[in-house]
């Protein structure tokens, strides 16, 4: 099976193409993904029995460190990650361009909904100036392109891209991470708690943000994001997949919101795409929108915070460059813990947990792949 589960086709996913095109592009990525794991191990496993085991585990990784980034082989190897990555978004692009004057239709019939929930714009809106440092995850343009005031095609590439990135690992509507946050990480350790007005920082197109309109009906439910076009897109797909959601063009590091506004502040894969200082103002600005016994909860992939072995830390460290993430590995583990005590939750507050993912979960797949960074205001 290529993809984990196959992309659910709503009316903002390109449908005039062939599926044959993505089955073979993932097909290809995930041979390529397979041997070059298994080249990765077998280097590593071979440059380990060099070392003294006498020296100190960051010593060990530095020096294995210096001689896979000389291997020709492995060289290749990161070439071939970067080749396929800008495939995909070339395929992704392609493949919305055919479909252009149905989708734009679509867009704007969806648009219009406003009893459906809205999407709130600043035209003069400043980015944070890390963001435009490069095109994250390569995708030419970078997320917050926008070409004009109705441009949406940014969030569609973004949605449909990710899907083929995922290969399904995240369901057909990219939402693993919304669902694991609400069933694996909220009904396990607060399962009294039932929020009535809920924040996604850096939401995207909604991803991770429609579960929580699925799982918490009476609730009132925000995205926020730096990109308009981004924002745009996510509110007309809430629409046409019968969520209302509020989306506004807002930083995560400070917010327009109220004190003391929201019952759950959450993100998803946020806090790996932003440096160490900007992580700690979303920390603090989480907890000044927190009402008293309101919950924060920032899901990441212990992958990027928490390698558990050499082989996943060299990976982590050369997506720095081969995939543009170039903030990863910008932060330590228990930094986490010092920026929500500096925010102000107080030590006993303040908890990690390990999770498997959702739908892995469902697949059989217990290996705790997220980190959820939780905490309670009192």
């Amino acid at each position: 099976m290529v993809f984990l589960y196959p992309q659910t086709i709503h009316p903002l996913i390109p449908q005039a193409h062939s599926p044959e095109a993505d089955l073979a592009l993932a097909s290809e990525t995930k041979n390529f993904r397979r041997d070059f794991f298994l080249l990765l191990k077998n280097k590593i496993e071979e440059l380990e029995a060099k070392y003294s085991e006498s020296q100190n585990s960051e010593s060990v990784y530095r020096h294995i460190r210096k001689e896979l980034d000389a291997t020709p082989e492995i060289q290749a190897a990161h070439q071939r990650r970067s080749e396929l990555q800008d495939r995909l978004w070339q395929q992704a692009t392609s493949e919305l361009e055919s479909d252009r004057q149905r989708l734009e239709k679509e867009f704007k019939s969806y648009q219009k909904l406003e009893e459906k929930g809205r999407v709130e714009l600043d035209s003069k809106f400043v980015y944070p100036r890390y963001q435009s440092k490069v095109d994250i995850h390569r995708m030419p343009g970078g997320y917050l392109q926008s070409l004009d005031e109705a441009d949406f095609w940014t969030g569609a590439i973004y949605d449909h891209g990710v899907f083929l990135y995922g290969q399904g690992w995240f369901g057909g509507l990219n939402d693993e991470l919304g669902y694991t946050l609400i069933n694996n990480v909220l009904r396990n350790y607060y399962p009294e708690f039932t929020p009535q007005k809920i924040l996604d920082l850096g939401c995207s197109v909604g991803h991770s943000t429609l579960p929580y309109a699925s799982e918490y009906p009476n609730a009132e439910v925000w995205g926020i994001d730096l990109g308009a076009s981004l924002l745009r897109y996510a509110s007309a797909r809430a629409k046409a997949l019968s969520k209302k959601v509020y989306f506004a063009q807002q930083n995560a590091e400070k917010t327009d919101f109220k004190d003391s506004s929201f019952d759950l502040v959450v993100s998803h894969i946020l806090l790996h795409e932003i440096p160490c200082g900007a992580r700690k103002q979303v920390f603090a600005e989480s907890y000044r929108l927190l009402k008293p016994g309101g919950i924060m909860v920032h899901l990441e992939s212990q992958l990027f915070l928490s390698p558990p072995n050499l082989f996943s830390r060299y990976f982590r460290d050369t997506e720095v460059w081969v995939n543009s993430e170039p903030y990863l590995g910008s932060s330590k583990l228990p930094d986490f813990q010092t920026y929500a005590m500096s925010a102000g939750f107080k030590p006993e507050d303040f908890k990690l947990h390990r999770v498997p993912g959702y739908y892995a979960n469902q697949q059989g797949n217990k290996n705790p792949g997220w980190l959820a960074l939780c905490a309670r205001k009192r």
